[in-house]
Parts: structure tokens; sequence; C-alpha cells
């Protein structure tokens, strides 16, 4: 395709860009489909930034891409990244195009970009990144993702082999990828409440796959997440070149060994989940070159993205919004256990059916019977409200967890949701969403917050 094909794209993108932001949307997705219409090979041919990194998996790959651009930024360097999510082609194209400049110069010191997995095969080979974090593969929503090991091959074909690879070594699916590229591990050792059998109702990796022996665990901490060993052929979790040792939730400190060296970190979130995440960030900092002590100044600076986890608190009861994939079971389930295991009497509002999807959803809800409510099935949480078109089906799986029928709502839409969870007598109120549904659950705090603040 010609250099001249490639100005015009640009030069169209970018103005569209501006208009779609003077109608004030945002022009995440759209710049880059004009591009692509216009220069189909639009991202092979775009010049790249001094540091490109990408960033996917199943979970968390938002919150990691966001907090490395955050901490790159803070470190004085000009960055661009997808913040907003828009993860397919057009979003990572129009990532380019904020780039560059009007001419096609590169305008920036490093471009971070989440990529979806399994959009990877149309991404990674053009943008060709210096480092591909891969925060680890699950189950997903069979409409979006299929199987982990179909994901797996999608992304071990198709990164390129100069990318040094970042690899969660608990996770023994993604430790995998790549094994002929330069590759570094990270993890977390064995803690305090760690198991050594699965116990979730979805735990994918149970036997070898080289041999098909029962695998063992050295420790557990989730669905297949641990220290695994095959008694039989000798496979087993990588050796972790990041480790994260000590975990102080009351002093909100982490502590990660490097080689010799042992390196306190804030801890940005006590969410094991997020513990993972702060750890596969600190791991790639590391790798891109910052020293240890300047990603410990940087990270106390940094916090969750509030399209991930936000609170505010009015007359001693904190609403809380927290992301909780719909069709996802397994990154819902340790949504579902984090917010269990919270202190405080809990009210809980569930709007995980995908806004996006119901003018052409499918009509699986087996995702809804995979998700652990059993975890909700205690005495500290007084009342679940379960919210839009699989309300129902929400409902009964809740009745099968053994939550009692009066502690349970049901409401076909969400927002209206808002007016009937109680108020009285908790401590916190969670909203749980799906991605799509973000701006939803904000209509819902907002609601929320005007009845505890008693303006009806």
């Amino acid at each position: 395709m010609s250099s001249f094909r490639f100005h015009v794209a640009l030069a169209a993108a970018k103005l569209s860009k501006g208009l779609i932001q003077l109608l004030g949307r945002n022009g995440t997705h759209t710049p880059g489909v004009i591009a692509l219409k216009i220069c189909p090979d639009f991202l092979a041919q775009a010049p790249k930034a001094p540091l490109t990194i990408c960033v996917t998996g199943t979970n968390g790959k938002t919150t990691c891409s966001n907090l490395i651009t955050d901490v790159l930024e803070k470190d004085g360097r000009r960055v661009v990244s997808n913040r907003t999510g828009s993860n397919i082609v057009p979003g990572c194209t129009t990532n380019v195009i904020n780039s560059l400049t009007f001419t096609g110069k590169v305008r920036v010191d490093a471009t971070v970009f989440e990529v979806d997995e399994r959009a990877s095969r149309l991404i990674l080979p053009y943008v060709k990144p210096d480092y591909l974090v891969v925060t680890g593969l699950f189950r997903d929503s069979l409409k979006r993702n299929a199987h982990p090991d179909y994901i797996f091959s999608v992304i071990d074909t198709y990164c390129p082999d100069s990318a040094k690879v970042i690899l969660n070594a608990d996770e023994l699916c993604s430790s995998m990828l790549k094994k002929d590229s330069y590759r570094v591990f990270y993890g977390i050792g064995k803690q305090p409440d760690d198991k050594t059998e699965p116990y979730n109702l979805i735990a994918d990796y149970q036997i070898c796959p080289n041999c098909g022996e029962k695998l063992k665990y050295n420790y557990l901490r989730y669905h297949h997440i641990g220290d695994v060993v095959c008694p039989k052929c000798g496979l087993h979790s990588p050796d972790k070149k990041y480790l994260a040792t000590d975990i102080d939730r009351e002093k909100m400190t982490i502590t990660i060994q490097e080689g010799d060296k042992k390196t306190v970190y804030p801890l940005i979130h006590t969410a094991l989940f997020n513990i993972y995440n702060e750890v596969t960030v600190i791991s790639a900092l590391r790798e891109i070159g910052l020293s240890a002590e300047r990603i410990k100044e940087l990270m106390g600076q940094i916090h969750i993205p509030d399209s991930r986890h936000n609170e505010t608190t009015v007359n001693g009861v904190t609403v809380i919004q927290a992301l909780s994939k719909g069709q996802s079971a397994v990154s819902s389930s340790r949504t579902f256990e984090y917010v269990a295991n919270e202190e405080g009497k809990k009210a809980i509002l569930l709007a995980m059916d995908d806004l996006e999807d119901r003018q052409k959803s499918i009509e699986f809800s087996g995702w809804i019977y995979d998700l652990e409510y059993e975890q909700f099935n205690r005495d500290d949480v007084v009342q679940v409200v379960c919210t839009g078109p699989r309300c129902y089906d929400h409902k009964v799986r809740c009745l099968l967890a053994g939550i009692p029928e009066e502690k349970i709502l049901t409401n076909l839409s969400e927002v209206a949701a808002a007016d009937d969870v109680t108020i009285d007598g908790v401590d916190r109120i969670y909203i749980l969403y799906d991605c799509e549904n973000y701006g939803m659950s904000c209509e819902m705090k907002k609601k929320i917050i005007k009845r505890l603040e008693g303006d009806k």
C-alpha cells in the first residue's frame, strides 16, 4: 500500500477524531475504522514509538495497561494508551494515530496497547511490541473467546518472536507461551490461606497437558492459579524472577523478591486479583528498565482505574462500584469472593447482563450457573438485588446457592433497582457491573447516593 494512502488515512482519521470530540465523544474507535478503510495496512505502515508495550490476557489487561501508563507518565515520559479499553483492531489503530503528528512523525516516547486476546492475531504482528505482558488465560465467555487453549494458540502463533514476554508463572496455560522467545516470570509465593486441591466450580487445569497425569499443586490460590508439578513427567510451574512474598493488607504493603534483593512496595488494592495485577505491573516496569526504588515511589501515586473500582462514603455507608464481567464466570467469581470477604453488612446490586449485547444476545445462560453465588450465602450479606434481562436466572442461581428467598429481589431495570436496594442497616452497598454497563452503574450509584443524602 502506498505511503500517500497512509498519509491520507492518517489525516482523515485525525480530522474525524477532532469532529467526534466536538460532539462530546471520546473518539477511540471510529478514527481507526476510517484509517483502515482508506489504508488496510495502516498498522504495518505506521512508524513505531521507541517503546511499545502490549498487554493481553483474559482478565486484568485494562487495569494493568492503565497502571503501566500511569507510572510511565509520572516518570516524565510522553505516553499514549487505549485507556478506555477499545482493544480490538480499530481501537489499537486509533492508539497509533494518537501517537503520530499530522505529518506521520512519532510524537511520544512510548505506546501502551491493551490488546484483546482473540484479536491479537490482527494486532501483534503489525504493532511488533518490544514487550508483551500476559496476565493469564482463563475460561471466558463462549461467545467471545471459547476455550483458553484456543486463545493460547492465537497468541503463541502471532506474537513476534522478537518480543520480550512477561508471564504469570502461577497460571499454567499462559506460562507455556513463546518457549523460544525471551521470557521472564512473576508470581506470588505461598500464602497462609492457600489450598492444595481445586475447590472452585471452574478449574481448567487439573491434569497435565503433556501426559494426562493428575497435577499436584504445591499451593493453589483459586481456579487453577498456583504452583503446580506433574508427578509423572515433571512439568512444573516456571521459576519466578519476580516473586511476591509478604502481603500486608493492614500496612498496605507488598514485598517482591528479585534475586537476593527484596523491595517493599505500596499495596494499591487488597483484592487478590488486583494484587496479581500489581505484581504484573511492577515486573513489566522492572523489565522496561525502571529501578525498584523509582517504581516504589511512583506506585504510591497511582490507583486502580475508577472504571474498575471506586468508592464513595455518605453518612457512614460506602457505595462501591466493582467490575464483574458478564458471561465470564471466572472473573465474576473472583469479584464475588472479594466482596463477600469484605467487612461489614452488605447489600449487593447485580448489573452484569451486557448492555451492548442485548439486541443480538446468545441464549446460553450457563455462565450464570458457573458463578459462585455460594459466596453470598452468609449472614453479613443482607440483600442481593438481581437486575437486567436475566434477573430471574440470577435469582434461580441464588436460590440454588442456598441464599434465603427473602434476601433476593429482582428488577428488569438496573437503574430502577437502585430504588429497591436497602440503605438501612448496611455498611456497604456494592454495584457489580459488566464492562459495558459502567455508565449505567454510575446512574445507579447517583440514585443511591441521593437516597443516602436524604434527597427523595
